[in-house]
């Protein structure tokens, strides 16, 4: 089980409006083409999941994540997968303009009010359902 592959993912989210931050996958992604997801992908070497993710942000936003800032929604296995997959959040509200896609089709700031309208991946519309549950105070005034 040494250095097993795993994903690590997630988004960043603005407190003040709450919206998420989400990826458009394009249509040449080997898994969910042209669905919204999270940012993230899989291990390296020997990161850890943390490490992961925050690389993964830098490549496909071209922003630095600070590990303390990172926070856990959830973490399990993917059976569909085979891998354990690790989901954070980061607090934030960067502007889109000061973000640069690296790959993908698109990103944006989805209003957590309507973020079940837009097409999801199946794990990240789970994973966001776990994350209100935890946090009912984001969708209140």
């Amino acid at each position: 089980m040494e250095n097993a592959k795993f994903f690590a993912g997630g988004f960043l989210y603005n407190p003040k409006t709450k919206s998420v931050l989400l990826h458009l996958r394009d249509d040449k992604a080997p898994v969910h083409p042209n669905k919204w997801g999270f940012f993230g992908g899989s291990s390296e070497g020997s990161e850890t999941p943390k490490q992961c993710f925050t690389r993964e942000v830098k490549e496909e936003l071209g922003i630095n994540l600070m590990e303390e800032n990172i926070l856990p929604v959830c973490d399990y296995l993917n059976e569909k997968r085979g891998t354990w997959r690790h989901v954070f959040y980061v607090k934030s509200d960067l502007d889109k303009s000061k973000m640069t896609l690296g790959e993908g089709a698109d990103f944006d700031w989805v209003p957590l009010d309507e973020v079940f309208d837009y097409d999801l991946t199946d794990k990240t519309r789970q994973d966001l359902e776990f994350f209100l549950k935890l946090n009912p105070q984001t969708l209140n005034a």
